[in-house]
């Protein structure tokens, strides 16, 4: 009987020795798991007027009085359905003219005073488009872009704008990657295509707030503004002028032009609808969505070797006893 249980208990102490590494071993993936993130977003790069809440056209202008051609004005939404206004050719502005596309100022759809003919129909401005993936992991990001419909042989840049809205509204245009501005710029082909590839520290991130909670304050205005909202969006502009301008975006309205642009939505929303649909905010520090490489655990396994240890010390004793 002696020898049974002594070897029960050896056995049992084998057991517990090759089960704790095991459970040591599987804690630390779990955890080196969840310190990894990979949120990848489906870009689509247009013009503002097609926003979920369109803006005005900001930096090309057409004429609308036929009596006044000295004269250009910004364009909205509902007049880009008015297939005169899309045949119509697009003039910068003789002088930078300041972003409005909440419509905080004066005159903040013109008239001003008109510059040079930029060659290419409103229709066509508005043709222009840019798909890709925007791909954020562990501080860092990809952005791989691919255009059509771009102005033939451009050149063109990108910078991430940041717009604080009213009453404290603010815009600030920074170029992807290098502050200098040397890895943000591409050119399109004679046929207006062109692709934009870039690695890069991760962007900032959209002020994170519930739909319903910007809707009251923004949209329905059922409640008063307690916070500043502020959007980080993908900004692409065309350069008249032919010139990158380094780290600065240039003259907007005059030789640079803002074509297309992407919103990034709060986290964990990739897109407006999922936005939209949300019922409940999820906090800025939640880890969204979690790569795990750990592989898959047998359930229960981990019960029986905690239990292990408590059983064969209860056998050595046991069988001190019955010495």
């Amino acid at each position: 009987m002696y020898f049974n249980r002594s070897i029960l208990s050896l056995a049992l102490l084998v057991l517990v020795g090759i089960s704790a590494p095991s459970v040591l071993a599987t804690g630390s993936s779990a955890d080196s798991s969840e310190n990894s993130k990979s949120f990848q977003i489906d870009i689509l790069l247009r013009s503002q007027v097609y926003l979920p809440t369109p803006r005005p056209i900001q930096d090309v202008f057409i004429v609308l009085d036929d009596k006044k051609t000295d004269q250009v004005y910004r364009i909205e939404r509902n007049q880009t359905d008015n297939l005169a206004n899309l045949k119509r050719e697009t003039y910068a502005a003789s002088t930078a003219i300041t972003h409005d596309p909440y419509k905080v100022l004066a005159k903040p759809l013109g008239p001003f005073p008109k510059g040079s003919d930029l060659g290419f129909t409103l229709g066509q401005w508005l043709a222009g488009t840019g798909t890709g993936t925007y791909i954020e992991e562990d501080g860092n990001a990809t952005m791989n872009f691919t255009f059509r419909d771009l102005v033939p042989n451009g050149v063109y840049t990108v910078h991430y704008t940041r717009i604080t809205m009213p009453p404290n509204y603010s815009e600030d245009l920074f170029p992807v990657g290098a502050a200098d501005g040397s890895q943000n710029s591409f050119k399109a082909d004679s046929n207006g295509n062109a692709t934009f590839y870039l690695n890069l520290k991760a962007l900032p991130e959209s002020s994170n707030i519930s739909f319903k909670d910007y809707a009251a304050m923004y949209v329905t205005k059922t409640v008063p503004i307690t916070e500043d909202v502020t959007w980080t969006l993908i900004s692409v502009a065309y350069h008249s002028d032919g010139q990158t301008h380094g780290s600065d975006i240039g003259e907007l309205g005059k030789d640079s032009h803002v074509q297309m642009l992407h919103l990034l939505f709060p986290k964990p929303y990739r897109t407006y609808s999922e936005w939209r649909n949300a019922t409940v905010q999820v906090p800025a520090t939640t880890q969204w969505p979690v790569a795990s490489k750990s592989k898959e655990r047998q359930p229960g396994f981990e019960s029986i070797f905690a239990l292990a240890s408590p059983i064969a010390v209860a056998w050595l004793m046991l069988g001190r006893k019955l010495l």
